[in-house]
């Protein structure tokens, strides 16, 4: 059932009911009483039109999640491995299996891969390759984990609601018509694009190294897409690829430049967005410009930066975390140097999940193994008013 095509019916329905209800409105032959009538009437058909298209994403959604689900559930199990069905999947296993050339490729779905905690000298247990490639990205970003994350089954282009203003409400007087405030929706086209890089190594020091050759593969190989992925899904002009979250950012604080910041400008930047946003939001910046907001104090002499007081916890600048990335630009005129906002409410889409092929015939003349990693997807910002920047004149 093609849920998109009856939920955009129903909505070009509901439109031309509120166009009728204008109408009924502005005719000057009708009574306020048949106007009345009429309204409510056909305000009636605008409610059942919003259920249907309700309801039509709804299910669609489900659809889309039950497939994903179908795929993640087919890949629990090695294939032509009967005995293991039922069982929890061994990703080391997997890999083995593909190094050894018994699967072609092995698919892993980059939210649920964990790996064990460092201490001290590090992590002394050996991770899955795709464990590592997977922690590599997370480290290198942290908004990939705050943001919302979808997994489709396959790469159309999917069309998502975008939510440019807010509905008003009025005071309404006894006996008089409601008024009616749609807010401004759009609509944007999330497409899906492909990331992905092959590292190699020979067979000789693959086999002799003492070294964890293939962990440092992994952790090259995620680092080098994390980089290339989350450019595009923060700082993309959505011209063959992704709509970054700082690019969806407006201005919304000016300083002349990033010496010239001031508490005032953050505290601003923070009341730039409405209160609900601000419950999840984070201040982003570069590594760069870390070193003058640490300097900013309030009226008393108190330092705004906060270091977190336990190991994995941000810091904070009043009382929102703070997290950096290279992205972020430091000067340039209208740069966006701080950006202030709720990564929830961007939504990266990824297609099926991160995939590792291992392939021996690749560098079959050089003895050489090559694992190829994608990753596919794209993103989008589908609230504009939860996200804002300050920017500097030069």
């Amino acid at each position: 059932m093609d849920f998109a095509a009856i939920a955009t019916a129903a909505l070009e329905k509901r439109a031309n009911l509120v166009s009728e209800i204008r109408s009924v409105e502005a005719d000057t032959t009708l009574s306020d009483a048949e106007k009345r009538e009429r309204v409510e009437r056909i305000d009636g058909d605008v409610r059942a039109a919003e259920v249907e298209a309700r309801d039509a994403v709804e299910r669609g959604e489900r659809e889309a999640e039950v497939r994903a689900l179908a795929d993640r559930a087919g890949s629990l199990v090695v294939p032509g491995n009967p005995q293991h069905r039922g069982q929890e999947r061994d990703e080391a296993a997997e890999l083995r299996a593909v190094a050894r050339g018994e699967l072609p490729g092995a698919d892993f779905d980059i939210r649920t891969a964990t790996v064990g905690t460092a201490a001290n000298a590090g992590n002394t247990a050996p991770n899955t390759f795709v464990a590592q490639v997977i922690e590599a990205m997370r480290v290198r970003s942290e908004f990939l984990g705050l943001a919302r994350t979808v997994t489709t089954s396959s790469g159309e282009t999917l069309e998502y609601p975008v939510k440019n203003a807010r509905p008003t409400a009025a005071q309404v007087a006894e006996n008089a018509a409601y008024g009616k405030s749609d807010g401004a929706w759009g609509k944007t086209n999330i497409g899906s694009y492909k990331y992905g890089v092959i590292v190699e190594a020979t067979t000789e020091i693959i086999d002799d190294s003492q070294l964890d050759i293939l962990g440092i593969l992994a952790e090259d190989a995620g680092e080098a897409v994390a980089d290339k992925v989350m450019a595009d899904l923060l700082v993309g002009n959505g011209s063959g690829k992704p709509f970054g979250w700082i690019t969806r950012s407006t201005g919304a604080v000016n300083a002349a430049n990033m010496a010239g910041i001031s508490t005032d400008n953050l505290i601003d930047l923070q009341h730039s967005i409405l209160k609900p946003y601000r419950r999840n939001a984070v201040f982003m910046t570069s590594d760069t410009a870390v070193l003058t907001l640490r300097k900013l104090k309030d009226a008393d002499g108190r330092y705004l930066w906060q270091p977190a007081l336990t190991a994995g916890a941000p810091d904070t600048i009043l009382g929102s975390a703070v997290i950096t990335d290279p992205n972020v630009v430091t000067s340039g005129a209208g740069a966006k140097v701080v950006t202030y906002g709720d990564p929830s409410k961007y939504l990266v889409r990824q297609v099926k999940n991160l995939r590792v092929v291992r392939s021996d015939e690749y560098g079959y003349d050089r003895d050489v193994v090559a694992f190829k990693v994608t990753w596919r997807g794209s993103g989008d910002l589908f609230d504009l008013a939860s996200v804002k920047s300050l920017t500097v004149t030069a």
